[in-house]
């Protein structure tokens, strides 16, 4: 399966207010987190634990910290006919959580089952087998997520 943007999480951050909780992408705690093959993502799901099999949680590596990011933009490249958004690089400290088969982008709530997902990647290198040392995530340039208009 290809990277993608989760169809709900794209409507909490169009529409904002209108969506309860909303994704506001500059202002919210916007977190990375790794799971393994049991997370089977789907881009209908809503949250990290949408009360089902497969869902982020199910296939969550630990122990580990999801890391969240910093220096976060957005921005419209009018060249490309699309908006970015973007964020520093992430890196998983001495990690030794298992193997990583894809990461999600999703709106920190302190409780799972109200967390929207926002993002799934899984390209760039997975999957990556964690074994003590770092994994930094190094974003492309063009930004995490491109939205073209």
């Amino acid at each position: 399966m290809a990277s993608f943007v989760y169809g709900r999480g794209l409507l909490r951050l169009l529409i904002g207010n209108a969506q309860s909780p909303t994704i506001d992408y500059l202002g919210d705690v916007v977190q990375l987190g790794l799971s393994n093959t049991t997370h089977v993502p789907n881009k209908d799901d809503t949250f990290l634990d949408d009360v089902g099999a497969d869902d982020f949680i199910d296939g969550e590596l630990s122990p580990y910290t999801r890391q969240t990011l910093g220096g976060k933009t957005m921005a419209y490249d009018a060249a490309n006919d699309r908006v970015e958004l973007d964020a520093n690089d992430s890196t998983f400290t001495a990690i030794n959580a298992g193997t990583a088969a894809q990461a999600t982008l999703h709106r920190d709530n302190t409780t799972d089952a109200t967390a929207p997902n926002l993002a799934n990647i899984d390209s760039g290198g997975f999957p990556i087998v964690t074994n003590g040392g770092d994994v930094t995530f190094q974003w492309n340039a063009e930004g995490i997520i491109q939205l073209t208009v």
